[in-house]
Formats: C-alpha cells, sequence, structure tokens
C-alpha cells in the first residue's frame, strides 16, 4: 500500500489511536519476505530487551548527558564496554552518534581540525580513500571542506595500496579503509594503509560500520580476520555502528579514538551565547535516550558469551544461505571476508532476479559494478525467512533462464 502523497492539511479534529494503528498496521512490511529491510536486528529475545529500555527512555534528552549523571554515568559505562572490544591503547576512548554516517562525519571533522594544528601551511587538505569506501566520505568531505581521492582496487576489489601511494600529494592529510566494505564484504589491507599513514604521519581511519561489532567476536571463535582496529599502530578512528551487529536499537554507533588527545579534535563547545557554554557529545545537541539505554542494556544482557553464540549462529546462516544459492543454477555466492553476503548472477540479467523478487515483496540491496545482490544476514533470520528466500529465488531465477520476460529492478544501496 503506497502513502497517499496528495497534498493535505491538519484536520481540525484528531484521528483516533485505533485507526492510526490500523492505518500504519496497513503500511507494514511482510515480516518474513521484508526480512532484509530490518536488519540488523537480534534474536526475539534480544530485541525485547532493547525495546523494554528504549521505550523507558524514549523521551529522555541526551542533550543534557554532560551535566546529568544518569545519563552520563551510563553512556560512558556503555562507551567503555565499546572501546574494550576494538584492542584499545590504554587511553583510547569513543563518542556515541546516531548512525555510522555521523560517525564517519565526527572523524573527518576531528582530521581537518587535527591538519590545522599539525599542518598549519595545507589550505586545501585531501583525503585519499578506495573506490569502494562508503559514500558518506563524498558527502563528509564535502560539507568540511576537504578533497576526497579515491582511488583503484586491486584485482581482489580490495584498496590498492600502489594507487593510493600514487594518489599522495603535498596536500594530503588522511587515508581510509573498509573492514570490510559494504559493496563486497571484504577487508582492505589495513595494516598496509596504517603503515602508509603512519610513515607519512597521515591521519588514519577504519570504517568498520558494518563488521566492528561482529569481528571481535568473530575472531575468538577462530576465523580468520585481517587486522583492522587499534592493533594498527596507524589506526587513529574507527566508526562502527551497534545498531548492526551489536543488535542494538536504531538510532545508534560509535565514533573511537586511538587516544583522548586525538578526541579532542572531535568537540566544538560554543559559548558566544547568553546562556553560556553549549556542551554536546558530539553533532547533535537534542537527542533521545532511547538507543543509549537500549544499547547498553543489550549490551549487558548478552554479555561476552551471548555475543559468541550469536557470531556463531550468523556464520552458520551464512554458510547455509551460501550452499542454498550456490545450488541454483546460474547463481554464485562471492567468497568473502565477512558481511554483507553477495551474489552475482552469470547467466540471468542479475536486474530481473532483483525485479521480479521485489514483486514478491522482498527489498533487496544491491551493487552495480559489478552486479551483485547484497544480504545483511543477522541472527534473526530463522528457517522460515531462509527456506521462502531461498524457495523464491530459485522459482525466479529458474522462471527467467526458461524465458519468462519480468521486470527489472534497480541494483542499488
Amino acid at each position: 500500500m503506497s502513502i497517499n502523497n496528495t497534498k493535505t492539511v491538519l484536520g481540525l479534529a484528531g484521528v483516533s489511536s485505533k485507526d492510526l494503528e490500523t492505518k500504519l498496521d496497513s503500511l507494514r512490511l511482510d515480516q518474513i519476505r521484508g526480512h532484509w529491510s530490518f536488519a540488523f536486528r537480534g534474536t526475539k529475545d534480544v530485541q525485547e530487551v532493547g525495546r523494554m529500555a528504549y521505550n523507558k527512555f524514549l523521551s529522555d534528552n541526551g542533550i543534557v548527558s554532560l551535566r546529568n549523571p544518569y545519563f552520563g554515568d551510563l553512556e560512558s559505562e556503555l562507551l567503555k564496554i565499546c572501546t574494550s572490544l576494538f584492542n584499545p591503547t590504554p587511553d583510547s576512548c569513543a563518542n556515541l552518534t546516531s548512525g555510522g554516517s555521523e560517525s564517519i562525519y565526527s572523524a573527518i571533522h576531528a582530521m581537518r581540525e587535527w591538519a590545522k594544528v599539525k599542518y598549519p601551511h595545507i589550505k586545501e587538505p585531501e583525503l585519499i580513500a578506495p573506490y569502494s569506501a562508503h559514500p558518506t566520505f563524498s558527502k563528509g568531505c564535502h560539507y568540511f571542506g576537504l578533497k576526497l581521492i579515491r582511488t583503484s582496487l586491486d584485482e581482489n576489489r580490495r584498496a590498492s595500496l600502489d594507487a593510493m601511494k600514487s594518489a599522495i600529494t603535498e596536500n594530503t592529510v588522511g587515508l581510509v579503509g573498509s573492514a570490510p566494505c559494504w559493496p563486497y564484504g571484504l577487508y582492505d589491507p589495513i595494516g598496509e594503509i596504517g603503515a602508509l599513514a603512519k610513515e607519512n604521519g597521515f591521519w588514519m581511519h577504519t570504517d568498520a560500520c558494518v563488521g566492528g561489532y561482529l569481528a571481535p567476536f568473530v575472531e575468538k571463535l577462530g576465523y580468520k580476520i585481517p587486522a583492522w582496529d587499534f592493533r594498527v599502530p596507524g589506526v587513529m578512528s574507527i566508526s562502527a555502528d551497534l545498531h548492526k551487529y551489536g543488535y542494538c536499537h536504531k538510532s545508534a554507533s560509535t565514533v573511537l579514538w586511538r587516544n583522548s588527545e586525538l578526541q579532542q579534535y572531535h568537540y566544538v563547545h560554543p559559548s558566544d551565547w547568553p546562556a553560556g557554554e553549549y556542551a554536546t557529545t558530539g553533532f547533535a545537541g537534542s537527542r533521545s535516550g532511547g538507543p543509549v539505554f537500549a544499547a547498553w542494556a543489550v549490551m549487558n544482557y548478552l554479555g561476552e558469551e551471548g555475543y559468541l553464540k550469536l557470531a556463531q549462529q550468523v556464520m552458520d546462516m551464512k554458510q547455509a544461505m551460501m550452499e542454498g544459492i550456490n545450488a541454483i543454477e546460474g547463481l554464485k555466492v562471492w567468497d568473502n571476508d565477512l558481511f554483507p553476503m553477495a551474489f552475482e548472477s552469470n547467466k540471468a540479467p542479475l536486474e530481473n532476479i532483483v525485479g521480479a523478487m521485489q514483486q514478491k515483496g522482498w527489498f533487496l540491496l544491491g551493487c552495480k559494478e559489478p552486479p551483485l545482490v547484497n544480504l545483511p544476514i543477522d541472527p534473526a533470520v530463522t528457517n522460515e525467512v531462509k527456506e521462502t528466500f531461498l524457495s523464491e529465488l530459485r522459482e525466479v531465477t529458474e522462471a527467467i533462464l526458461a524465458g519468462d520476460a519480468l521486470e527489472k529492478g534497480d541494483l542499488a544501496y
């Protein structure tokens, strides 16, 4: 059901809560076929814990967190838990943000302010990022006045270190690597990029928005993950989303700093108005306490054992989905490092497959170069979701291979 886009005005009389609920229920996606739109979620018990805490503190305003202990102390405790997962230095620290975009914006802003002090002669700072890095780096550089230089990938679709070296100029202040990138689920050579940054005195940022809160537990389970966090000496900041594999309610992310000295470049506390210093933890002023208290509750509810259990569950589901998709003629899952899982079609046009699946109610995210479908698998993927998806994916793929002309879909992020 589509939303009515005709011009409306606020009615004189209100609408009953029952009628409003009926309208809203009519807009909800199918709970099976809409699954990929709901990612990333934990199991039902995890969702309920987060929802409980979220609802209790939904109206509490995070603008007071630096002044009000009940909010600030809990937020500080949460951030210490988060920081502990990234192989921190004794002085590593973090800030909560509204999502991966704000985390990346925060890092770019801090990088710019740091460069003003370290390299005051640079008037047009440049940031180098691989082609596969998130578009938020393009947006952030636009907002904060840096020039973004995107470099080519190697034959394995990871950042090319040679290309990054060649892109360095007298205006370079920072380098970026993904852990992993969204289009392919692949880790860039963070260790080598970090060494290059350290050698040249650049800021190095790791974008771990997708895998930051999964990789520590996957590694503990014995899966091989390239070094990407503060174990890499050149890494100065990291973005990692709690509302992805932290299984926390949206919107919740973190930007982490190698040390508190770097964190200071993040803050802007103006006092040039009648009410005194306007002190906040980041870009946001007013912000709901819901995501913060929910994240604290979820992380404490799960603990390390809970996160390890869900990490294994996710990796097992990835393997099952890989086997199911690879068993469909013409489809092949990419062998990547983590998530999102990605598959291609070497027979039926993937755009037609996506279009046909959308007709059945599946909303799929994709990649255009090369054509891929990305699946954000989480612990909430039930066997019913898996079997329904694989069955209908096989059905539409076989129909297209048989010559059925089906409407194309958009392979877009």
